[in-house]
């Protein structure tokens, strides 16, 4: 799998301290490098890979702009949990130098499509690879979510909002609603009421063939969707109808080592460890 990396891209979180470092770490290897700024929709098709500066939101918005041309992300962790990031960031020479050479594999995460209808018209369509979440709005009152897998229902929640998550998604905003952690080989959806008002409303893992359709109830203007934190829309009203389902083509991520998510996860969630907060 040896890649030349002739065309070498990089999305940065622009605020970040050691930004400048990297900058001159790049420049130093002599890498072909275009830097990605804040342009809406960069052109990416023909890069050979995407490097990641930042944490997992930075990676977040680079899989919005690389994954459906299929251009694989290594992630430098400049972030706080860092689940997805592969390397620290004065790891970043020797990692280009073994992607270059082909000592590397790709790993392949889900993404879903959300697609948004109005009075039965289609909308819009946006690509996650976090999670999709119907959210109260500033009103701050309660919503009735309406879910439904195809045309059977599962559940009306009265709740502030709803989560349906990849098992990328599944460390995220679902893990901090009381959703469980998904590995990421599992085909699989998480979906997550967020703060329910019925103590048997609980969160469901259901395949990932399966296509989540949900509406809301029309007692709560201004309610919200947003894909991967970002806003779709802050209008969700009666008649709307959001359908998620897993997309085509999935994001690409360089993995260099034997370690896997599980270790990642032990770490980063401080398992396993005697003597954290006064615990033995």
């Amino acid at each position: 799998m040896a890649s030349p990396l002739k065309r070498l891209g990089v999305v940065a979180r622009e605020d970040h301290p050691r930004l400048a470092d990297m900058r001159r770490l790049l420049a130093d290897g002599g890498w072909p490098i275009r830097w990605l700024g804040d342009e809406a929709s960069p052109s990416v098709e023909d890069l050979d890979l995407l490097v990641v500066l930042g944490g997992d939101g930075t990676l977040l918005r680079a899989a919005r702009l690389a994954a459906s041309a299929g251009v694989p992300l290594l992630g430098v962790d400049l972030g706080t949990l860092g689940f997805l990031a592969e390397v620290a960031p004065d790891q970043l020479p020797e990692a280009l130098a073994r992607v270059a050479s082909g000592a590397y594999v790709l790993e392949e995460r889900v993404r879903i499509e959300v697609r948004l209808c109005r009075a039965g018209v289609p909308d819009r369509v946006a690509y996650g690879m976090n999670d999709v979440v119907v959210d109260r709005g500033a009103s701050g009152r309660m919503l009735e979510v309406r879910v439904s897998l195809g045309d059977e229902e599962v559940a009306t929640h009265a709740a502030d909002g709803f989560i349906v998550a990849t098992p990328t998604g599944s460390t995220a905003y679902a893990l901090a609603a009381g959703g469980p952690v998904l590995g990421p080989e599992v085909p699989a959806l998480v979906m997550v009421p967020i703060c329910a008002h019925a103590l048997t409303a609980r969160p469901l893992v259901i395949s990932d063939a399966c296509v989540v359709r949900m509406s809301v109830r029309p007692r709560t203007p201004g309610a919200g969707l947003f894909v991967d934190g970002v806003s779709l829309v802050e209008d969700l009203g009666e008649g709307d109808l959001i359908e998620v389902r897993k997309a085509q083509v999935p994001v690409r991520l360089v993995r260099l080592g034997a370690a896997t998510f599980y270790p990642r996860l032990r770490a980063k969630l401080q398992w396993s460890l005697r003597g954290v907060n006064g615990v033995r």
